[in-house]
């Protein structure tokens, strides 16, 4: 998934960490479907507010603010899970304004406490995961990397790893960023040249939680160009045996191009930006793609390119559309992705190349052909 920016609000002792906005497709509100965490340090005293929670999208329609304690389970992102403390032991949140308050002392520094806020209006309500981090002090800035325990550099890119990732897995995702700049290196290196500039690095965590709660790093990374991926996200053999329908898919390919992207194909090639971007809305209008609840705006693109590759590259061949096509009533739905309405044509690269040519043509222009991957990559 495509990483958006970071906010600090509130100060020092306030730190709100927010991704992927939702895209606002009703007057209900709309929240972050992701999270939102809020530092909490020894330092701050009782009644302090300590963040705020808005929608992601304005609305006329002006919500109510509750406090819910966390349902295992319960968010769509299954970040709540079992034995997590409880923030609403903890904080409060005002009805009226969002505002998050300090209503008792962690009883323990380090720790991490979870919720959920949901917002009610008359039209409806959303709930979003709220993750009150606690430490004995502030985290310092120059230690935001400290983390990352295992690096590395490939075609201009940096990889940073946590020490709980196995090392295998972060040579693995080097790999494949060095294959996917194959073409682009025998072109001249342009991409490799700008994303090298920007500094931009690949993430890597264990999982999930460890990313959430990384607020020494994230708090300190508004000037970092980076893109994340966990451990449990790699799955080296999902692309090399074409993609199997009981398989975990590899996020490697889509988080390794979102950085490439991000950081060197926009800057590199502005009329193929262009060209992408004109792309992404014929799609959408044509209901071919339909940007998922919690993709903001300026992401359609990315997470656009990605499926094309990733269907290029086989990982896709064995469906005929990505996503659901029903909804919870059992009544019909758009997907994320398909190649026709009808919901018929399984996803390979022939079928791209003849129903969204253009996609087709960027991605060939951009990227090594998919026999020229495989062999970067070591693949029979």
């Amino acid at each position: 998934m495509f990483k958006t920016p970071l906010r600090q609000i509130l100060g020092l002792s306030t730190f709100i960490l927010a991704m992927c906005p939702v895209l606002a497709i009703a007057d209900a509100p709309i929240l972050t479907d992701e999270f939102d965490a809020l530092l909490v340090t020894k330092d701050t005293k009782i009644g302090e507010i300590i963040g705020k929670i808005e929608p992601v999208f304005a609305n006329e329609l002006k919500p109510t603010w509750s406090l819910e304690e966390p349902v295992p389970g319960g968010d769509r992102r299954n970040y709540l899970k079992e034995d997590q403390l409880d923030a609403t032991e903890i904080v409060e949140i005002d009805t009226d304004t969002g505002e998050i308050f300090l209503t008792a002392s962690p009883e323990q520094y380090p720790a991490e406490y979870y919720a959920e806020v949901r917002a009610t209006n008359d039209d409806g309500f959303m709930e979003q995961v709220l993750i009150i981090i606690a430490r004995a002090e502030m985290p310092k800035a120059e230690n935001f990397l400290d983390i990352f325990t295992q690096r590395k550099q490939v075609s201009g890119l940096n990889f940073y790893a946590t020490a709980g990732v196995d090392p295998a897995k972060v040579d693995y995702a080097a790999k494949v960023a060095s294959a996917l700049l194959l073409k682009d290196r025998a072109d001249g290196g342009r991409i490799t040249g700008y994303v090298e500039k920007a500094g931009a690095s690949m993430t890597i965590f264990k999982n999930f939680e460890e990313r959430n709660e990384a607020i020494g790093f994230y708090m300190h990374a508004d000037d970092f160009r980076g893109q994340d991926l966990q451990d449990e996200e790699i799955i080296p053999d999902y692309f090399r045996l074409g993609g199997p329908t009981d398989m975990r898919r590899d996020a490697s390919i889509e988080e390794i191009t979102h950085l490439i992207h991000d950081g060197g194909i926009m800057a590199a090639y502005p009329d193929i930006q262009e060209r992408l971007e004109k792309a992404t809305w014929t799609a959408i209008e044509n209901k071919l793609f339909r940007p998922w609840d919690g993709l903001p705006e300026d992401s359609f693109n990315n997470e656009y390119l990605t499926i094309g590759l990733e269907i290029v590259y086989g990982g896709r061949q064995n469906a005929t559309t990505m996503g659901s096509t029903t909804n919870e009533d059992g009544t019909p739905r758009q997907p994320a992705f398909r190649l026709t309405t009808g919901n018929d044509v399984p996803m390979t690269a022939e079928n791209l190349k003849k129903y969204d040519p253009e996609l087709y043509d960027i991605i060939a222009f951009l990227f090594p052909a998919k026999e020229g991957f495989w062999n970067a990559m070591g693949w029979q």
